[in-house]
């Protein structure tokens, strides 16, 4: 690919990787629509600028030189396409298992308006291909990250769509509003004309029968997403099953006419059914074609065979849209009949299931259960008024049925002028459910990207020559939180350094938290084995925890901390309170140390594998570094930005190095001392204890 090669002025640059993974980019993909608030996928509509950017790190090995390692980052610019638009802007992001904004991805939103104007990058870059998108959003970055793998990643985006927020809940979109834009939108709606949509029976107010007000009293509101090519037929048929609602075309207009027939109240809402008989039917109103015909033939499902158990699948908000099953039960029919279940239907639309998906789910269970009973008969031609959804009452002495309320599915009329009703019977407050508490499932949604909080103060430390067998070491080591509160997210650091505070190469990673904090009250020096104080410290900041150890492991250093600038170690930790101790049993002054008075609030470090040993090289001895340790978490993501870490000065200054006099006299060979006095103390970065003196004619053939 040729957007691979460097220039010809430069030395070749092989990267590692010689592909560019795109999540989708395909050109017969419908542009999606969606209302409300809905999770969708991107799809690549550009991209250009592909780069393989080389990262160079250095690391010092003990006592070797210092070793340079090559990976590569790549960019590429990109746009990628959304929804139509234009929408009302954007949510979460989902890039593989993490969680962004925005912002945090440096991606840009166009939300397709029309007109809409060019990317700015795009016409002063590429004015060739500079095209503004018209009514299509889409986002945009300049040199976006692909990492070191060179993969897009799998883009998700929760977006704010059209008339998000209008629905009953204030985050979905209102069902009547949605259909009325689905049926007459000119721009990506089926063209209908609006005077051919009755909007008395899809628009209201409270008291009235309107599918809005329907919607409104009973919490019914949704975020379809439509994503892929489908009959606008059965686009409208999925959300009318699910709003408990039928469409009828009447008087060449269409209608709207919720099944909810008893007044239900909700949400500030009161929605009155029309449900008042029409006709009064009885036998001299039936037409019969044979004299022994029953003028009303009625036929009744076996509640044998009746699901007593409903299921919706829905697109569950609450946990990053993913799929969901929302169920219903009847328990006095499960008990008489067993429970059967019945088949699962799709309402990717709901994003509410303890809301909108429990309702549906009970209405679609209970019409089902309960509305067993089907009529049908003959009228003459003078009923040719009645429509699908009027109610009537009809008599007939063979069935029983006196003023019995009845409401019309389905009118055939015959060549002859004959209308043949299929009617279903009414059962007052089955078509309106009550909503009962049931426990929706909720799965886990972790966050691979959360942004970890920086570290506390850190370890910066110059250990004596006995714990670095005589080789310049820098000791490092943090934890994360704030406030003096840790970070459970945080999971380790890279450890940065530069001699100037510009150019930054990485010389450690710190993969577990230090055991880190301060002394709650102050202490006094004592030589020694110290079992005159108790050390109180406070390790909330990394939320540390500490065991004890014999007297002997303690005198050996197996329990080393630091505590300004004296190693100490304990033998007993006793717990005080949460995160805090009281250590006792304290070898003072180790390692040539000065065992002396801490106060209040000093720092306190805990020496152990959390630690990283860094070898100085020599010219960075007795030169100042500035450190910075830029926090991941514990997947090993959300990396900040290096520029945002703080920057920590300190001036080396090469302890860990033996004294070379006695670095050569360890040897046994002749040493010229020069004129030095016959008892010299010992200096510190010696390992002995301060204040002890050598007679120089023990150490052998010294001139």
């Amino acid at each position: 690919m040729s957007f691979l090669r460097t220039a010809k002025s430069k030395r070749a640059v092989s990267p590692d990787y010689t592909g560019l993974q795109l999540q989708t980019s395909v050109n017969t993909l419908p542009v999606p629509i969606i209302w409300g608030q809905n999770k969708l996928s991107a799809n690549v509509l550009w991209y250009q600028n592909f780069k393989a950017n080389p990262v160079k790190t250095k690391s010092t090995g003990k006592g070797g030189p210092s070793k340079a390692t090559t990976s590569y980052n790549y960019t590429a610019d990109i746009i990628m396409g959304l929804a139509e638009g234009p929408i009302g802007g954007m949510g979460i992001i989902w890039r593989d298992q993490s969680t962004y904004t925005l912002a945090q991805l440096g991606l840009t939103l166009f939300n397709g308006t029309t007109p809409q104007t060019v990317w700015g990058y795009l016409n002063a870059a590429y004015p060739n291909q500079a095209l503004a998108y018209q009514g299509t959003a889409y986002i945009c970055a300049a040199s976006y990250g692909l990492g070191s793998s060179a993969n897009i990643g799998n883009h998700n985006f929760e977006v704010i769509g059209l008339l998000a927020g209008t629905g009953i809940n204030g985050v979905d979109a209102d069902p009547a509003q949605v259909i009325s834009d689905f049926l007459v939108n000119p721009q990506y709606g089926l063209g209908f004309d609006g005077a051919s949509v009755d909007a008395t029976t899809l628009f209201g107010a409270s008291g009235d029968s309107s599918l809005q007000t329907y919607c409104r009293a009973m919490g019914f509101c949704f975020s379809p997403a439509l994503i892929d090519q489908e009959q606008a037929a059965s686009i409208l048929a999925r959300w009318l099953q699910i709003l408990n609602c039928a469409a009828v075309w009447s008087g060449g207009r269409l209608r709207f006419i919720p099944y909810g027939d008893s007044p239900v109240t909700g949400h500030g809402y009161t929605f009155n059914p029309s449900i008042a008989p029409i006709y009064d039917l009885t036998d001299h109103d039936f037409v019969v074609a044979k004299g022994n015909e029953d003028p009303v033939l009625v036929s009744r499902l076996d509640p044998f065979s009746l699901p007593t158990i409903q299921r919706l699948e829905v697109s569950a908000r609450t946990n990053q849209y993913a799929m969901q099953t929302v169920e219903a039960r009847d328990q006095s029919q499960i008990e008489l009949y067993g429970p059967l279940v019945g088949p699962t239907i799709t309402a990717h639309e709901i994003c509410d299931p303890m809301l909108t998906g429990a309702m549906a789910a009970q209405a679609l269970l209970q019409r089902g259960l309960y509305v067993r009973a089907h009529f049908t008969f003959k009228l003459s031609w003078e009923y040719c008024l009645l429509d699908p959804m009027d109610v009537v009452t009809i008599n007939d002495a063979g069935l029983a049925l006196a003023a019995y309320p009845v409401r019309i599915v389905s009118i055939e009329e015959g060549d002859s002028g004959i209308l043949t009703v299929t009617a279903e019977e009414m059962t007052i407050g089955v078509s309106t459910p009550s909503l009962y508490p049931t426990q929706i499932p909720a799965g886990a949604s972790l966050n691979q990207g959360i942004v970890p909080d920086l570290v506390n103060a850190p370890l910066i430390y110059e250990p004596p020559p006995v714990l670095t067998g005589g080789v310049p070491q820098l000791w490092v080591g943090a934890s994360g939180g704030s406030g003096g509160v840790a970070d459970p997210n945080w999971g380790g650091a890279y450890v940065w350094a530069s001699t100037d505070n510009v150019t930054y190469s990485q010389i450690g990673t710190i993969t577990q938290p230090m055991r880190q904090g301060f002394l709650l009250g102050a202490i006094t020096a004592v030589s020694g084995w110290d079992t005159t104080n108790a050390l109180p410290i406070n390790l909330t900041e990394s939320d540390g925890e500490l065991d004890g150890a014999t007297k002997a492991s303690a005198q050996q250093g197996v329990t080393l901390a630091l505590v300004d600038n004296e190693l100490l170690a304990y033998e007993t930790a006793t717990l005080a309170a949460l995160y805090k101790y009281n250590l006792t049993g304290l070898q003072r002054g180790m390692y040539g140390t000065s065992p002396a008075a801490h106060a209040a609030n000093a720092a306190f470090y805990r020496l152990d594998e959390a630690v990283v040993k860094y070898d100085l090289p020599a010219n960075y001895i007795g030169a100042t570094l500035w450190l910075k340790f830029q926090s991941f978490n514990i997947f090993f993501s959300g990396l900040q930005s290096l520029a945002s870490c703080v920057a920590y000065s300190y001036q080396t200054k090469g302890v860990g190095v033996i004294n070379p006099i006695f670095a050569q006299l360890q040897t046994g060979l002749p040493v010229d001392l020069g004129p030095v006095s016959v008892a010299a103390s010992v200096s510190d970065n010696f390992g002995s204890a301060p204040g002890t003196t050598i007679d120089l004619i023990d150490l052998g053939a010294a001139s």
